[in-house]
């Protein structure tokens, strides 16, 4: 039985570990990946630590994110919901306001952290 229990342990934190990392097991599904915390992606689920394995990708649509996003937030939770910016300029980062877009939208970083988020515009 202790070692029935053990097992069930070892692959309970193995289970974990993948889905913070991966999200390949349970994160199929859009349901399971959202109920992790993550975003579906095309092959898998996008987790808030892929900021650090930088593997948060480039999104179509950036701009349907934002609302998610307010002042203070850390930089890796606005790369996780934004993805990989198309630019990067100091302390601004910019992401296409949307596929086939030439307009762009630009994030404000400071000590990693988000200052103002600017709407769409022109560039």
């Amino acid at each position: 039985m202790r070692r029935l229990i053990i097992l069930g342990a070892v692959l309970a934190t193995a289970l974990v570990i993948e889905e913070a990392t991966q999200g390949w097991i349970l994160g199929r599904g859009p349901a399971a990946c959202r109920a992790i915390g993550g975003k579906p992606a095309i092959g898998g689920c996008v987790t808030p630590l892929c900021y650090w394995q930088g593997n948060c990708g480039h999104w179509a649509n950036p701009v349907q994110w934002v609302d998610r996003l307010k002042p203070g937030d850390p930089i890796s939770k606005v790369v996780f919901w934004l993805g990989e910016p198309l630019q990067r300029d100091g302390e601004y980062l910019s992401w296409s306001c949307g596929k086939p877009s030439s307009n762009s939208f630009r994030a404000t970083i400071r000590d990693d952290r988000l200052v103002e988020l600017e709407p769409c515009k022109p560039e």
